[in-house]
């Protein structure tokens, strides 16, 4: 919790997001592990904050060692939770927008104790036996019950920006600094009718790449990657499937102004529903597209992994 600690003392307890992973432990009976948290008496998830320098699969293994003692075989992605209706309100007065990725895991190893910090009891419970749960739990583990192995991401209300676009991470950064901040974003991969890729080329760096952007307190992450297509790009999408989430801390990145994130990027294919193909002129210089074998080089790793991903249609979404 130090990333927490840290980013409270320079922002006091406003509304702001936090990226969590979350596990959903199920037993060879079937059982699913609950914790019975301490900062909220609620029962729950096992699970926490994603921390610089770490990815969400690591974050994961690390918070249910912490809390459970257990050991864990991930299998899937559930979903991802990012609904303003999930918003939570600590009793120290903290807000948060959660970022939750949820994931299907079971037990491989370790010895079932609480930590007495986080964990107050732990419990393996029945589905039928299930107590009561705050919204977010219940909506994971609604759609466990799916057996779907496509990732969920549009549960809970889509919300709407509470601050003008841009305006989280302006406001964070003034607060902060070139700091490093764990930010949550979105990319788009937009196929035309002949299998054509849309791209644009930043005016940041000049290079091309897929468009998407941070995501607004306020706002689910679909309508973050919604907005900031039409405003790149002057098309009007929708998100048809969770491609993957991108976490690796290798990734972190360094603007021209010295400002250092580690994004967690919720990437998604999305069709075409309307709008006209127009570089804003703000973010993107140019818009494009082109075909999967005749990209624009050089194109980052992280583009080129991002493609590769989509157009591999697995069945399931991949975590990097």
């Amino acid at each position: 919790m130090d990333y927490v600690r840290w980013l409270r003392q320079h922002i006091g307890s406003e509304p702001i997001w936090l990226v969590y992973a979350t596990a959903l432990i199920v037993n060879e009976d079937g059982r699913i592990l609950l914790q019975q948290r301490t900062d909220f008496e609620a029962w729950g998830l096992p699970g926490g904050v994603m921390e610089p320098g770490e990815s969400l699969l690591q974050a994961l293994h690390r918070e249910v060692g912490e809390e459970t003692g257990l050991a864990i075989r991930v299998e899937r992605l559930i979903g991802l939770y990012t609904s303003p209706e999930f918003m939570v309100h600590y009793p120290n007065g903290d807000i948060v927008h959660p970022v939750t990725a949820c994931f299907l895991a079971r037990p491989r190893g370790g010895a079932l104790r609480p930590d007495g910090q986080e964990s107050r009891a732990l419990q393996w419970f029945s589905l039928e036996e299930l107590p009561s749960l705050p919204p977010w739990y219940a909506a994971m583990i609604a759609d466990y019950r799916r057996n779907d192995p496509a990732a969920a991401f549009r549960s809970g209300a889509p919300g709407q920006p509470s601050r003008n676009p841009g305006e989280t991470i302006r406001r964070l950064r003034a607060r902060v600094g070139p700091a490093t901040l764990v930010v949550p974003a979105t990319s788009a991969v937009v196929f035309d009718a002949q299998g054509k890729i849309l791209l644009q080329r930043r005016d940041d760096n000049g290079e091309w790449g897929l468009p998407g952007g941070i995501m607004e307190v306020g706002e689910r992450i679909d309508q973050t990657l919604i907005r900031e297509v039409a405003e790149e790009t002057g098309l009007q999408v929708e998100p048809v499937r969770l491609v993957g989430l991108y976490t690796d801390p290798a990734w972190t990145f360094t603007y021209p102004n010295g400002d250092r994130s580690q994004p967690v990027v919720a990437c998604f294919e999305a069709r075409i529903t309307g709008g006209r193909l127009q570089a804003d002129g703000v973010e993107s210089l140019e818009v494009e597209f082109f075909p999967p074998d005749q990209l624009p080089r050089p194109l980052d790793v992280r583009w080129r992994v991002r493609i590769e991903d989509a157009m591999a249609r697995y069945p399931y979404a991949v975590v990097r």
